[in-house]
């Protein structure tokens, strides 16, 4: 079937919509699977949990092989993944050898399995063409330091073998690109896609996956030749050369980029109708041996037969992945103690230790130049704010000051000190005459006129207050006078009856005395 029956994908399974991080178990259990449990649906199940993992682990392994702070144009930079990967791991088991093996073996997993036309796939093509020059790299150094050449030598013999599998699971790759750009092409874009849109972008992703698997057979072609002159076939190895020799005349871009343009376009559809490409599919079963049409295994060429080291290439790769799982299990399924034990004796030793402090030493003093690098940070951020706003202010000042403010301007008679002259400038010594206004001086006149009348009128009110306050002591004055009076007249009285001695009361000289008296007295 053309459609994956898991995931939807178009001839192989699609991962480009799962989340990040190992979810094998969520996968298992949401696996649109057949009712029926046996054979090879559970054989696909199985196939989709591992490849879940593989492109799990790798993709959690980019962040340490490939850095984003690695300049690519220099060799160190280049060399520093091949550093990190050229070690044997012993916990996961002498067998597996280098891990950049155990790399190449899960790369190939996503490239027999996953949807050409994917995000993944072409994420798959490219990883594995690094790890095959990685490949390549550390067989140079084999070959210029021991002087043997030789395919398959004991020395060299695993890496010759990951090569041979490399480019077998490349060509079968190919064959599989070829036939879902045929599907894409000869359906309609309902078929197999939401929107033409996505038709499109998925077969711009499938010319540049097909480009990534050419460049890693021509990689490994002038890198290894004697390995494949070796394994495959001479019809196979003839068929190949004749398909690269075509590239390597043609216009070969140096380094994968966009394929939209036709001539890289018509280049790859090219490659793809060649003979290696499109033929040699076959296989022939030996019992439980599958073994490749392309592989050497004494077929007759030009009456003469050919040597079976391709078949026995395949028969050391089918034992060396058989004992790689056994190992492996051997160690899964060890006690849990035995582990703990190897992990402390692996961690007390001075290796470790030193390990330890400079990882500590390169932790603080990456914490302290981050500290620092914020602080300096936030510094020139606020100086250049502040610079900014300061200037921001000043423009604003200069653009809308004339017309916020009420100003006065005038002509200008001359030219300012850059010798320029401006039509108007601003009038500081303006003078509006408002002193001289007839009707100002009538205002202050009549100001002052209404200040004097409150002021003579507060005069009124306290003096009218003081004169309330004077009037009791006039009354009691002039009840005491009264009253002094009364008395002065009775004494008066008194004496006008008693007379003075000497005086005759009945005389008329005493009474004209007294009259007289009384007149002098009346005020």
């Amino acid at each position: 079937s053309a459609i994956d029956g898991i995931t939807g994908g178009m001839y192989g399974i699609r991962l480009d919509n799962l989340v990040s991080g190992v979810n094998a178990f969520e996968a298992l259990a949401s696996a649109k699977l057949h009712p029926n449990n046996k054979g090879r649906y559970k054989r696909d199940r199985y196939r989709y949990v591992c490849v879940v993992l593989a492109s799990q682990v790798l993709t959690l392994l980019d962040a340490f092989i490939f850095p984003d702070n690695l300049d690519t144009a220099k060799a160190a930079s280049q060399l520093h993944g091949l550093a990190l990967v050229r070690s044997t791991e012993p916990r996961l088991g002498q067998s597996q050898g280098t891990l950049l093996a155990s790399l190449v073996r899960l790369s190939l997993v996503l490239l027999a399995y996953l949807e050409p036309s994917s995000v993944k796939f072409l994420q798959a093509c490219s990883r594995l063409r690094c790890f095959l020059h990685w490949v390549l790299e550390i067989l140079r150094e084999s070959v210029a330091l021991g002087g043997y050449s030789q395919a398959f030598h004991e020395l060299t013999a695993p890496l010759d073998r990951i090569v041979l599998a490399i480019v077998l699971q490349c060509h079968r790759a190919l064959s599989r690109c070829s036939t879902v750009l045929t599907e894409m092409e000869s359906s309609p874009w309902q078929t197999y896609f939401g929107d033409i849109e996505s038709r499109q972008k998925g077969q711009r992703r499938l010319f540049r996956a097909i480009l990534e698997l050419r460049e890693i057979v021509l990689a490994a072609y002038r890198g290894r030749n004697e390995v494949l002159r070796a394994a495959l076939s001479p019809q196979a190895h003839e068929a190949l050369s004749r398909g690269l020799e075509e590239v390597a005349s043609g216009s070969t871009p140096s380094k994968v980029g966009n394929c939209d343009s036709p001539s890289k376009e018509a280049s790859l559809r090219s490659f793809l109708e060649n003979d290696w490409v499109s033929g040699f599919h076959d296989v022939e079963a030996d019992g439980s041996l599958v073994i490749p049409e392309q592989i050497a295994n004494g077929q007759l060429h030009q009456g003469q037969p050919t040597t079976t080291r391709g078949r026995q290439a395949i028969e050391e790769i089918i034992i060396e992945s058989s004992t790689i799982v056994r190992e492996y299990s051997a160690l899964l399924n060890a006690p849990f103690t035995v582990y703990c034990e190897n992990q402390r004796k692996w961690a007390e030793t001075d290796a470790v230790r030193e390990r330890e402090y400079e990882g500590d030493v390169s932790v603080k003093n990456l914490t302290t130049k981050y500290r620092t690098d914020l602080t300096e940070y936030a510094k020139s951020t606020s100086s250049r704010f502040i610079l900014a706003s300061q200037r921001l202010s000043r423009v604003v000042q200069l653009a809308n000051d004339p017309w916020e403010h009420h100003r006065y301007w005038m002509f200008t008679a001359c030219t300012d000190l850059l010798y320029r002259r401006i039509s108007f400038h601003p009038n500081y010594d303006f003078d509006d005459h408002e002193e001289a206004s007839y009707e100002l001086t009538l205002g202050k006149e009549r100001e002052s006129f209404q200040r004097e009348e409150a002021a003579r009128k507060e005069r009124e009110v306290a003096e009218a207050a003081l004169r309330a306050a004077i009037v009791p002591y006039r009354e009691a004055a002039d009840e005491d006078a009264e009253s002094l009076g009364a008395e002065a007249e009775e004494e008066e009285e008194d004496a006008k009856s008693e007379g003075f001695l000497g005086w005759d009361v009945d005389s008329g000289d005493g009474s004209v005395d007294q009259s007289e008296y009384n007149d002098y007295q009346d005020p």
